[in-house]
Parts: structure tokens; sequence; C-alpha cells
């Protein structure tokens, strides 16, 4: 009788452990997307940073080319919270660690403020980088909205502190070398 009890708890136990570590996954990437969307891009990288990207390049030299990105006075960036964030249930072990897809949707704005630029060139480049669908112009505040869906990876050792790897197609020669190939091979 007791190996029964034992059984039905440890069956009843697993479940419960996914879906803590699935929200756990999913608060650590919203304070992750916090505090990229605060610009602190130094504390983003130390505490969520994948250190194998980190190894390629430098987290100085990431912090300095995000500060040059995101604080340029020829545009300018709003990130919104990320939305829709679905951490999948299945997770990859891969070269002693763990590995966890991240679907999510997420709004930007972006303002280009020299006086030069035509704005329907820009929403049309925009449009062909993004879709149609998914880039409009606001007239009245002069930012070009776009909504994006991304995929992102979650990777641990310990299952308990996360690091994040926002994939981009462009980036597979280089993500390759620390990314497992599934996760890769989806991408739009």
């Amino acid at each position: 009788m007791k190996k029964i009890f034992l059984f039905l708890s440890l069956i009843l136990c697993v479940p419960f452990f996914a879906q803590n570590m699935k929200a756990e996954i999913e608060n650590q990437f919203r304070n992750y997307n916090n505090l990229i969307i605060e610009k602190n891009f130094e504390k983003a990288l130390q505490l969520y940073g994948n250190e194998d990207f980190l190894k390629l390049f430098s987290k100085e030299q990431l912090v300095e080319k995000m500060n040059a990105m995101f604080n340029s006075p020829e545009i300018d960036f709003h990130f919104v919270t990320p939305e829709n964030i679905v951490v999948s249930d299945k997770i990859i072990d891969q070269k002693e660690k763990k590995f966890v897809k991240i679907d999510f949707k997420q709004k930007l704005e972006m303002k280009f403020n020299e006086a030069d630029l035509n704005k329907d060139d820009l929403l049309s480049a925009l449009q062909k980088s993004f879709g149609n669908e998914h880039v409009k112009y606001n007239d009245k505040t002069g930012y070009f909205l776009i909504d994006t869906d991304k995929t992102a990876v979650a990777n641990s050792t310990d299952l308990k502190n996360w690091k994040f790897t926002v994939l981009e197609k462009k980036q597979i020669p280089v993500l390759i070398g620390f990314i497992p190939e599934q996760f890769l091979k989806d991408l739009k």
C-alpha cells in the first residue's frame, strides 16, 4: 500500500514541478525584459545573459552597442512589455544544460528624428523586414509601431537560474555553437 501512495504522490508532483518551473522561467524572462525596457543593459546581461554568448561578445561590448543603439539621438526606441509568453513544456538536455523554448509577442515603437528621411520609404523598409501587417505609422506621434513575434531560449544548469537568448534568423551562424539546432531550424 505504501508503494502505491508513493507512486501516486510522485505522479502528482511531476506536473506541479513542471508548472512551477515554467512560471519561474516566465517570471525571470519578464524581469530580464523589464531591465531591457528600463535600458539597464548591464544588469540585464549580468543576471540573464547567456554565458556562451558572452564568451563571444563581451558584456562591455554589448552594453556599449545597446546604449549606442537605444540611446541614439537619431532614433527613439520604446519597447513594450512582452505579451502572450508561452514557455514550452519540452526541455532539451544538451552539454550539461537544460534548454526551453519561449515564444512571445513584443511591440516596439520607433521614431526617426532626422527631418530629411521619407516616412513612406521608412514604412516600406520596416514592412519589408517585419511584414506589412506588423508595421503601422502613427501620424499624431510620428512613431512607427511594430508588432513582433519572437522566439527566445532559456537555458540553465540548475533549473533555477535562467539565462536568455532571443533568436534571430540572421544570427544562426553564431547561435549554432551553443543553442540546440532544433530551436534554430524553426526560425522564420
